[in-house]
């Protein structure tokens, strides 16, 4: 597969040399990240019928050009659907194509199925109500609220509807409030001659269906069983295996001169890797920075540079690494729009994906797709180290990596050992230390008996019934609460940095001191941020005091702790806090892009925020 960029858009065109050919589109909003390696897995195993493929970022989404969340962007993004399949077809040579949409994109693609070259579309999961769809995301916008902590819970507005991080403006919610798929199928000039339909319930696009057969149109319906599974957060989803692998052979089985017995098997068990390395006259051009796609390292890592188009020589960089298993893009966008506000305020990044996310090659080594993300894994820390050796190669004086969660855990660990990473920031750190293999489950397990969690829960009858009729075990609670209280007393005895921090031993690397430590011995300016209701806090707590107030004898690592900043940082406030305060900490690390006279400490500056 190989990056492509056309219009403003980037995207990945699949290989094959069959004269039909694929356009896939993407789900919207924090569908879009949650759906990304699916698209890839459906785009890989449809490559392996030697379909040509192109998967694709809409204006305004993903690595494309535009600001997200203004104006009603419906018309633009079918608009879009167009130009791929035309770029498509100059690509390939393509004289048919198949739209495949997710979502809001099989929606999408059934708008836009109108183009010539459309023959089939293949719809997965489709919207065809607005108004239900425009319910769904206000109650999962409320479940997100309501869990929040106090102080970010309080300062929500209702206007203009932000769910997870994506900002629905009111043009657009009014668009697709009055959107039913059905009467505007019914009204196409033009229609596919085949359709398939993959419902998350049976019977849920019988109108959609209905219509389409009025006019004239073969539809063969599936359930989408694995649905649920799927769409969720990424670090918790499965792939869809089963309905991505039937939507493929239906492609390819009504394609002319195509039967599902042609397939490669060989091909399709394995994940395809990014192409050679792409030319520097491929750019995405914005108003502040000029982005440009990379692959580096031995295992041809995928990344997305980022850089001001009047940057100074040997100026920072910020590598910002994957969040959960999330795609380079970020959750809902975040990570792009974190890039680029940087690069408006002058500051370089870089965006990569580790083995086994994204658009980088997989994690195993025999080359098999990863079914399900692994987000703490060694190779993940190996391949920041990887971003930051090459960024350095480039010409950058200071690296600093940046991470969110799970991404500040690749960040900081990264750090302890490559030579190359000058500085962190680290947004809600959950752990110091997690050992190889720890799970998903175990972690969360972990996050449940946290102090705070313990404190609030034990004046409630509801939760000691739950331990006394033993459906939540007792030992954990009492092993979570006997090494906070371990961890305690060794700070009051030894010290955040240790009495011995001078001598010759080695610090551990597998308890929180010792990491502290590490970093002052390595001179890695530190930056740990924290929300005022995050689980992290426990562990920081417990080793440096409240708010991690013993960290200022240390002389490198720094903590602040703000009222206002969710976990996920997908709160439009909390998100700008923390880009400010990111700006003045690299700033500061190197005063040739500020003016040493005006300088602020972090800490001044959350203050005033």
């Amino acid at each position: 597969m190989k990056p492509i960029v056309f219009g403003g858009r980037f995207g990945w065109l699949h290989p094959g040399k069959s004269k039909h050919g694929v356009v896939l589109c993407s789900a919207f909003g924090h569908e879009q990240s949650w759906g990304h390696r699916a698209m890839r897995y459906l785009a890989e195993r449809l490559s392996a019928f030697d379909l040509p493929v192109l998967r694709f970022d809409y204006l305004t989404t993903g690595d494309s050009v535009g600001t997200d969340g203004e104006g009603d962007r419906l018309d633009g993004f079918i608009a879009d659907i167009g130009a791929a399949v035309e770029r498509l077809k100059s690509e390939t040579g393509v004289t048919n194509v198949t739209l495949c949409g997710l979502r809001l994109g099989a929606t999408l693609a059934a708008l836009a199925s109108h183009h010539p070259l459309v023959d089939s579309l293949a719809l997965l999961a489709p919207i065809t109500r607005g108004r239900s769809y425009m319910r769904e995301l206000t109650a999962l916008r409320r479940t997100w609220v309501d869990n929040l902590p106090a102080p970010v819970r309080d300062g929500q507005l209702d206007s203009p509807l932000h769910v997870l991080g994506q900002v629905y403006c009111d043009e657009f919610c009014s668009r697709l409030n009055g959107l039913d798929l059905a009467t505007a199928m019914s009204r196409q000039p033009a229609l596919p001659s085949r359709v398939l339909v993959a419902d998350v319930r049976p019977g849920a696009s019988d109108s959609l269906c209905l219509a389409l057969r009025k006019r004239g149109v073969e539809v063969q319906t599936h359930t989408f069983d694995d649905y649920f599974e799927f769409m969720q957060e990424t670090a918790l989803s499965v792939m869809p295996g089963k309905t991505l692998t039937r939507a493929a052979q239906w492609v390819a089985e009504n394609t002319a001169g195509s039967t599902a017995s042609e397939l490669m098997p060989g091909r399709m068990r394995k994940a395809a890797r990014p192409s050679a390395h792409p030319g520097y006259d491929m750019v995405i051009e914005i108003p502040e920075a000029i982005e440009r796609p990379v692959i580096f390292g031995t295992a041809r890592l995928f990344g997305i540079l980022c850089e001001p188009r009047y940057r100074r020589a040997g100026s920072p960089v910020l590598l910002i690494t994957n969040t959960a298993g999330s795609v380079h893009q970020g959750d809902s966008r975040l990570s792009v729009r974190i890039a680029r506000e940087m690069a408006r305020r002058g500051i370089a990044s870089m965006r990569i994906d580790a083995r086994g996310i994204g658009d980088s090659p997989p994690h195993p080594p025999d080359g098999t797709f990863d079914m399900t993300a692994s987000i703490h894994a060694k190779t993940t820390i190996e391949d920041v180290s990887t971003a930051a050796a090459w960024l350095k190669h480039k010409g950058y004086d200071t690296v600093v990596t940046f991470g969110i969660c799970s991404g500040a855990y690749s960040a900081l660990r990264a750090s302890l050992t490559e030579p190359a990473i000058d500085a962190v920031i680290a947004v809600n750190l959950q752990r110091f230390y997690i050992p190889e293999g720890t799970t998903l489950e175990e972690l969360y397990e972990q996050n449940r008996n946290t102090m705070a969690r313990l404190g609030a829960a034990i004046l409630k009858p509801t939760q000691w019934w739950l331990v006394l009729s033993g459906k939540r075990g007792l030992k954990p609670i009492a092993k979570a609460v006997a090494s906070n209280v371990v961890a305690r007393l060794r700070s009051q005895v030894i010290g955040v940095i240790g009495k011995n921090a001078g001598s010759a031993g080695e610090p551990s690397l597998t308890d929180p001191p010792g990491v502290v430590q590490a970093l002052e011995r390595k001179k890695v300016r530190t930056l740990l941020l924290y929300g005022v209701g995050d689980d992290g806090l426990d562990q920081l707590n417990a080793h440096f005091g409240k708010h991690g107030k013993k960290l200022s004898d240390a002389s490198k690592v720094m903590t602040t702790v703000l009222r206002d900043l969710d976990h996920a940082l997908l709160d439009p406030r909390a998100f700008a806090k923390v880009v400010a305060l990111s700006e003045m900490f690299v700033k500061d690390l190197h005063p040739k892009t500020s003016s040493a006279k005006n300088a602020v400490s972090p800490l001044a500056l959350a203050q005033r925020l």
